[in-house]
């Protein structure tokens, strides 16, 4: 535009130097790693929230599995040729095998929780003494 003979830029004319083109560039910059930071708290937060259910799903699976050593006991207190059976829960199901074994009975329990993909599998060697179960030796078993 002419003003007075004189050719001016319409920012300039508007109060707006070449700042201006450099403090919008600067914001979105700003606006991009404030972004960048916002996707990496949420990652990390949701990564961990994952990890938390995957210990929780797996602490169950073994109450689960213990809780099937506890219900051998009892069938084999009332009934020494139980071998085997199936223990349905609310947090999911149990498979339990027992087999003579060292003047005992050797236990294996496998727990599959509901909720989740865990499952664990625990063996315990069982002696009854007086009446009473002692477990002589205890170990979670890979599969």
């Amino acid at each position: 535009m002419a003003r007075n003979g004189k050719t001016t830029h319409p920012e300039l004319e508007a109060g707006r130097g070449p700042q201006a083109g450099f403090a919008t560039l600067l914001i979105a910059l700003l606006l991009t790693i404030l972004s960048l930071y916002g996707m990496e708290a949420y990652v990390k937060a949701s990564a961990e929230n994952r990890m938390a259910k995957r210990e929780a799903q797996s602490r169950q699976a073994v109450y689960l599995a213990e809780s099937g050593v506890e219900w051998a006991k009892g069938q084999l207190a009332h009934d020494p040729d139980f071998r085997e059976g199936v223990l349905d829960l609310a947090g999911g199901l149990v498979t339990v095998t027992a087999a003579p074994s060292e003047g005992g009975y050797w236990v294996t329990s496998v727990a599959k929780a509901k909720a989740g993909m865990a499952q664990r599998k625990i063996g315990v060697l069982l002696h009854n003494e007086s009446g009473h179960w002692r477990i002589l030796r205890y170990q979670e078993l890979h599969q």
